[in-house]
């Protein structure tokens, strides 16, 4: 007989949950246990709104996790362990569908068969805090996709998020062709020639990859060249065309697999030089975070500037570095501006000046970017504290292809001027004031970013006697003046247009001051046109809130408002209307070289008058009418 029985239950707690079977995570029978227990990382059984972070985890099965139903993209765990086999981290590419990650301790990838993979499809990412290990004698892989350009011209600034497999250590250099695949195959790299090729697999010129490691400032002839089986360490960027499977706006993917680098990542910069950095971690990073961590605050040496630059190659369609199209996105404490671009100004052809991406406050998987070192250099410090689960889209732009996207939108409250330039060479340049409590008129670190492109036709703040084309300032007062510098590479019309104004109020004003004439231009009577001469033009222009001149100077309000003037192609002649009798002293028309084609300065009183110009070529001119208070030009269209 037996007495007092008790029949004694098998272990259930989840010290670890271990997978059984092949399944979908969040489904019960892929768990042993699975009938007793809750699904690791799921909402709380007392609290739906919260998940639980502090689960333990080893998989040994192909899983697949999607973190759709638990209310939020990122899925927490104490510790993971990729046993076996793979787990997949579900997304989509083409839809940037992907979901997070985050292990806060521990993580370990195949310490049992090397064939164990992490896979994040799409934008999916893995996160690792600071504090967090990954276990050095992980022998698997972690695998990551990210698109680059197809057109074989083409550049993108790349970074690895994985260093080469081994058992051994963590943050592993790497050569290109022993981390980069087109799916499950190895890319083909052609030793020779110059052109990829749109085989299966790819085929990618490695003549094209190069770095740019702690090396004198802006000086081309220090490129380094890698190839596909050059050494690259973690943290460095690289440059690499396309295989020609497309345009430069279609996209080829890429597979990085390899061992994943985790923790504190150390470069060396020496004062004056350049680097070719890059994101190394298999997760976005905060580019402001970035920045601070490098600051001379928290950085002892402070090593780079406080600016990234995203290089953004956008045309040219060929080889020759002449007939390169591209030039340096650029981001720091203020925000981030596009690089300049082609198109029009002529208002008679289209609007012009296509916009291309603005990179915002977090830098996509595998993108590559400048870094500058001032003062004495240092450390350039990467660090899992940087690590954020972000996908791509207007604050996170992979910087591949021209793109009509909207400029950067996030929840940034300050107040932001972004001030649009065209050139008679169709040249499109964006430069970004942001009001910031933080910062002076002067300069400062981490606020004010230089430019680094060196155009022919340019436009830039000027401050301290540095070109800027960001400029971070504490004052909106309406006393508040902000020079800008132009560089006109040929005598012409040039544009000036207000592309935004972000937080300041509905009726707030802005002025172009053209120094020279006196003459103030408000932004909201559309976009201004000025004949300039071939040249710098670096105390001529400023910006200010305020107008000196107001109504009550008919002159000038007439100038702006009612004197009007115009090509009237059936007579060939000019006509100007002038209801308020404006002082006018002469008219000029002047050929899109700069060259004085007709003038004439006796000018009638009347309303209306007329003036004839015989013999003229049919193109585009400029108008330019000059008054006693100051000159406007208009362009013209002879037929």
């Amino acid at each position: 007989k037996t007495i007092n029985s008790v029949t004694i239950e098998n272990q259930t707690a989840p010290l670890p949950y271990q997978s059984t079977q092949t399944g979908t995570w969040d489904d019960y029978r892929t768990w042993e246990n699975g009938d007793y227990q809750t699904i690791p990382g799921e909402n709380s059984i007392v609290d739906s709104n919260i998940t639980v972070d502090w689960n333990i985890v080893e998989t040994s099965d192909n899983i697949f996790l999607s973190n759709s139903h638990i209310g939020s993209d990122i899925r927490t765990l104490l510790a993971l362990a990729v046993n076996e086999r793979r787990l997949t981290i579900v997304g989509n590419n083409s839809a940037k569908i992907g979901y997070g990650i985050n292990i806060t301790h521990y993580l370990s990838i195949g310490k049992v068969s090397t064939s164990a993979r992490l896979d994040l499809e799409g934008e999916s990412q893995l996160i690792q805090p600071i504090g967090s290990d990954f276990d050095p004698t992980s022998g698997g892989t972690l695998e990551r996709d990210q698109q680059g350009t197809a057109d074989k011209f083409t550049y993108n600034y790349w970074s690895s998020p994985v260093g080469v497999q081994n058992a051994l250590t963590n943050n592993n250099s790497y050569t290109v062709k022993d981390i980069m695949l087109d799916g499950n195959s190895p890319i083909n790299f052609l030793t020779t020639g110059y052109n990829g090729s749109a085989t299966s697999p790819i085929g990618i010129a490695d003549y094209w990859i190069w770095k740019y490691d702690n090396r004198t400032h802006g000086t081309y002839s220090e490129w380094q060249h890698v190839r596909s089986t050059g050494s690259l360490t973690p943290g460095e960027g690289f440059t690499m065309k396309g295989p020609g499977t497309g345009a430069i706006s279609d996209l080829q993917n890429y597979v990085f697999r390899g061992k994943p680098n985790n923790g504190d990542i150390n470069l060396t910069v020496n004062s004056g030089n350049d680097y070719l950095v890059g994101n190394p971690y298999p997760s976005a990073i905060d580019a402001n975070q970035f920045i601070i961590d490098n600051s001379p605050i928290l950085n002892n040496t402070g090593a780079i500037s406080g600016t990234l630059y995203f290089w953004e190659h956008w045309g040219g369609a060929s080889h020759y570095l002449s007939d390169y199209q591209g030039g340096y996105a650029t981001y720091n404490l203020s925000g981030g501006v596009a690089v300049s671009a082609m198109g029009t100004n002529d208002p008679l052809v289209a609007t012009g000046g296509t916009p291309t991406k603005t990179p915002g406050r977090y830098i996509p998987v595998s993108q590559g970017f400048f870094v500058y070192a001032e003062g004495t250099g240092g450390q350039v410090n990467f660090n899992n504290g940087q690590r954020v689960f972000q996908k791509e889209g207007s604050t996170s732009q992979f910087m591949r292809t021209r793109s009509t996207a909207d400029l950067q939108k996030d929840d940034d409250p300050r107040k932001k001027l972004r001030l649009g330039f065209y050139s008679p060479s169709s040249l499109r340049r964006q430069i970004l004031l942001t009001i910031d409590e933080k910062t002076t008129t002067g300069i400062d670190w981490g606020y004010d970013g230089k430019l680094k492109d060196n155009y022919t036709d340019d436009m830039f703040w000027v401050v301290d006697d540095q070109k800027l084309v960001i400029q971070g300032s504490n004052d909106d007062s309406n006393s508040a003046k902000y020079p800008i510098g132009i560089r006109a590479g040929s005598s012409g019309l040039y544009t000036f247009e207000l592309d935004g104004l972000e937080n300041f109020g509905s009726n707030q004003n802005v002025y172009l001051h053209d120094i020279q004439n006196d003459t103030y231009f408000n932004f909201k009577d559309g976009k201004i046109q000025i004949l300039l001469d071939q040249g710098e033009h670096l105390n001529q222009f400023e910006i200010t809130f305020k107008s000196n001149q107001t109504l009550e100077n008919d002159e000038i309000a007439l100038i702006s408002e009612k004197l009007s003037a115009y090509f009237y192609n059936d007579k060939e002649s000019i006509v100007l209307h002038n209801p308020d009798n404006v002082k006018v002293r002469s008219l000029e028309l002047i050929n899109l070289l700069g060259q004085s084609t007709f003038q004439v300065e006796n000018i009638s009183e009347a309303v209306t008058s007329e003036y004839v110009v015989k013999s003229l070529s049919s193109g585009t001119y400029v108008l330019k009418i000059n008054t006693a208070s100051g000159s406007v030009s208009k362009k013209v269209l002879v037929k």
